[in-house]
């Protein structure tokens, strides 16, 4: 049965608690439960293993094809100047090329993606297809 909730933190309380059974549940939110054995990991939704689980499967050894990724950016409104979106992007890049920062974000089982304007738009796009084609195939509509 399907649970909706508003955020991990409610959905990982419950299944901390036994209230459910099963949750995808973003790394960086349950490694540490992993961590100290009081959650398990089944397997990873993204194409290849995850580095701070390397004896998870993914989820595609069981279902060829699936791939998920949890993933997050920066954003600004839609007329900010070209100027600042660009020192933006400059500073938020360098620092994610940071050591203690990559090595922080690595201990949660994140991947650091630097990258411009332009490609983090291409991606958002793409996830929009993606996204939007799994949802118009399964006939999914708002409750």
């Amino acid at each position: 049965m399907h649970v909706p909730y508003r955020g991990q933190g409610p959905a990982l309380t419950d299944l901390l608690g036994g209230q459910v059974q099963v949750y995808f549940a973003g790394i960086p939110s349950s490694i540490q439960y992993v961590r100290a054995g009081k959650l398990r990991a089944l397997a990873v939704t993204t194409a290849t293993r995850a580095e701070v689980l390397p004896d998870t499967p993914t989820l595609s050894d069981f279902l060829a094809g699936y791939e998920a990724s949890f993933w997050g950016g920066f954003c600004a409104p839609k007329n900010t100047p070209v100027q600042i979106v660009d020192k933006l992007n400059s500073e938020i890049n360098a620092a994610l090329a940071d050591p203690k920062i990559k090595a922080r974000l690595a201990d949660l089982g994140g991947t650091v993606l630097p990258g411009s304007p332009a490609e983090f738009g291409k991606h958002i796009a793409d996830e929009t297809e993606k996204w939007g084609k799994v949802i118009k195939d399964a006939g999914i509509k708002p409750e």
